[in-house]
């Protein structure tokens, strides 16, 4: 059982890398043909952040009975966790301070937690 939970997670984590990766070429895309400002470019990325945590999230709680929102959760903290520590080995002021840091930490948490609810009631 316990090798099945960690199997579902890392399913889910690799999901939401996946379309991380594919939200952040198209932000790219959209760069290279238009001149968009600094705003729409953060906000692609909380876009991609708080969507793939999300399909993380439901991927991740549909195996289980009961308390979903806690194993979305935890995918959207497991999705933080590696994002962080890759940021801060790629680039060590890309999460500086609180400022950086909360709000993508309240997305990724926010984003694994609502796919799990909505999984709720679903088999």
């Amino acid at each position: 059982m316990k090798q099945n939970v960690v199997l579902q997670i890392v399913k889910g984590i690799v999901l939401a890398y996946f379309l991380s990766a594919l939200a952040l070429v198209v932000l790219s895309f959209v760069m290279y043909k238009w001149d968009v400002s600094e705003s729409v470019i953060r906000g692609g990325i909380l876009f991609a952040y708080v969507f793939s945590c999300f399909i993380g999230g439901m991927a991740v709680s549909r195996q289980h009975n009961e308390r979903k929102y806690l194993w979305g959760l935890l995918m959207g903290a497991i999705y933080f966790v590696i994002l962080w520590g890759v940021s801060m080995i790629g680039n060590r002021g890309a999460f500086s301070g609180f400022t950086g840091i909360l709000p993508a930490l309240v997305l990724c948490l926010l984003g694994g937690m609502l796919g799990g609810m909505l999984q709720a009631g679903k088999r």
